[in-house]
């Protein structure tokens, strides 16, 4: 992947050769690998920086699609419970949410009537 990167620079307009561009590791992510692409350039005018940023970055994408690279998309998961069940809050029975499994987690109620009952038992 840092090939990729680099010979994409290499080839950006107004991307200097010398020094080089580099492509460095920053982290990893939840997705993928982090990176910082480091590049120079010698613009007289600001708006030539903005450009050279600009082809940088479509080139670098361009050339990371060509290679196969996919660029990961942030995922996430939204569970929608119907609270009105009067299954919710049981594991072992409701539809949406956790699956069971062997040992399903119990609700806070469920450990609130159990406390309830318990005391009661130990009352009586």
């Amino acid at each position: 992947m840092r090939r990729v990167i680099v010979e994409a620079l290499k080839g950006t307009e107004g991307v200097l050769a010398d020094p080089p561009p580099e492509a460095l590791v920053t982290g990893l992510g939840a997705a993928g690998v982090d990176m910082t692409a480091r590049l120079w350039i010698d613009p007289p005018r600001r708006r030539d920086a903005v450009d050279a940023l600009d082809h940088a970055i479509a080139n670098v994408k361009d050339a990371l699609a060509a290679a196969g690279i996919d660029l990961p998309y942030p995922t996430s998961q939204i569970l929608f419970h119907d609270q009105t069940e009067e299954t919710d809050g049981d594991r072992a029975r409701q539809r949406e949410g956790w699956p069971a499994g062997r040992n399903p987690p119990r609700s806070r109620g469920h450990v609130a009537r159990e406390r309830q009952e318990t005391d009661e038992e130990e009352r009586a």
